[in-house]
């Protein structure tokens, strides 16, 4: 009876214990799907696609803007170009209005040289003509004592009534004798001296008639370049028009990819915010730690700036923090990490979720040690300092968002 009993007792402790095992696994296992179902609620966004079609978007940007650069330059070129023909056009006016000048001047000294010569000729008609006349008279004298006869001295004398009138008689002949040779000689002198002049004035006529002509070639050369260069400048404004079109239409396809860029950007940001939940963290209530302890050397602050270099942005979202490569880098608050990846533009880059909208961003990392959905906590080393991306030289670029906006860091982090 007692052996039985004792049997009864060991079977009711074995089996009470397996019921107190069965209902402790089952409820680790309703805990286990009560946890897996909470995780199933949420579903992580992943953005690889988003980063792979904004990497697309800002080669194409790059390269807009390289095609865009060339045919700016290609329309400068053309306007110095044009510029400098402009610039020889007026030069070559300034030439053939003096040319036309100088034809004109030309013009008016044959004018006045014809006249000299005019008058010339009428003097040397005017001497021929009395030349003539006077040979004319002289053949008559000559005809007229030649047939009557040249009376000798003895006659004169022999008929002279007084030997006055013999010397006056004879003194008469002899005087009409001179008279007409040297009437003569000066008539045949001025008719030399005259067409002499008329020879020269005809040899000035025809050297001023070679100048003007000689001008009027060169005037018609230089209206003819003019002409070819009018053309010429023509032909440039014709092309400025057609780059001034391509670069109209690189324009308006960069815009458009900007505008493409934006909106991936957006939506980036909004999977990375939809990616953050309220209890990563306390939203930075406990502090922010300054994230790079290596240095404190701010290269380019928060707000409007210059663009640093190709890609880059003239609206800085963040601080640059200048540090030597593979200087640590430290989360600045706890929260879980809700992006550790390459962008082609941030490089290597970490967005750390603290809760309550608020997440901090760490760019052109050399290496990232941490992974997306990890927790991390204030402090912990996440990456190290590099130039990847965008990147001038090792810096970290760091940003604050509050509920998908960046805001300035420095009222974060002293």
């Amino acid at each position: 009876m007692s052996v039985l009993l004792l049997v009864a007792l060991v079977f009711t402790a074995v089996f009470a214990s397996d019921m107190l095992q069965a209902r402790a696994s089952e409820k680790e296992d309703s805990g286990k799907e009560e946890s897996s179902g909470k995780e199933k609620d949420f579903e992580w966004i992943d953005t690889s696609g988003l980063e792979e079609e904004k990497k697309d978007t800002l080669d194409k940007i790059k390269n807009i803007k390289s095609e865009l650069a060339d045919v700016k330059n290609k329309i400068k070129d053309l306007e110095n170009q044009k510029s400098d023909l402009n610039n020889y056009i007026a030069q070559l006016d300034q030439e053939a209005n003096g040319l036309a000048q100088q034809i004109q001047k030309l013009s008016d000294e044959i004018e006045v040289k014809r006249g000299e010569i005019s008058r010339t000729q009428a003097e040397l008609e005017e001497a021929q003509r009395i030349s003539e006349k006077q040979y004319e008279d002289m053949k008559l004298r000559i005809q007229y004592m030649y047939e009557h006869g040249t009376p000798s001295y003895l006659e004169l004398f022999l008929t002279a009534e007084s030997m006055s009138d013999f010397l006056n008689r004879s003194t008469y002949v002899a005087e009409v004798s001179r008279y007409d040779r040297s009437m003569l000689d000066q008539y045949i002198a001025q008719k030399e001296r005259i067409a002499a002049t008329k020879a020269v004035l005809e040899s000035e006529e025809e050297e001023l008639n070679l100048m003007a002509e000689a001008a009027r070639e060169q005037k018609e050369t230089v209206d003819a370049l003019i002409q070819t260069k009018t053309a010429q400048i023509q032909s440039y404004q014709n092309e400025i028009n057609n780059q001034s079109g391509e670069a109209q239409a690189f324009q308006e396809d960069l815009e458009e990819q900007e505008r493409l860029l934006k909106e991936l950007e957006a939506q980036i940001a909004a999977a990375a915010l939809a990616n953050a939940r309220a209890e990563d963290g306390d939203g930075g209530a406990s502090g922010f730690l300054w994230p790079c302890p290596s240095s404190r050397r701010i290269t380019s602050d928060f707000g409007m700036r210059e663009i640093p270099m190709p890609g880059a942005t003239a609206n800085h979202n963040g601080i640059d923090i200048g540090a030597s490569t593979g200087s640590s880098i430290l989360a600045s608050a706890s929260g879980r990490v809700t992006t550790s990846k390459y962008s082609y533009s941030a490089g290597n880059y970490i967005v750390i979720s603290h809760g309550n909208g608020v997440s901090t961003v760490y760019m052109h990392c050399s290496a990232l040690y941490v992974s997306e959905g990890e927790m991390v906590s204030q402090g912990q080393t996440i990456a190290a300092v590099g130039s990847t991306g965008f990147s001038t030289g090792p810096h970290l670029h760091f940003g604050v968002m509050v509920n998908g906006a960046y805001v300035n860091p420095r009222n974060y982090v002293g």
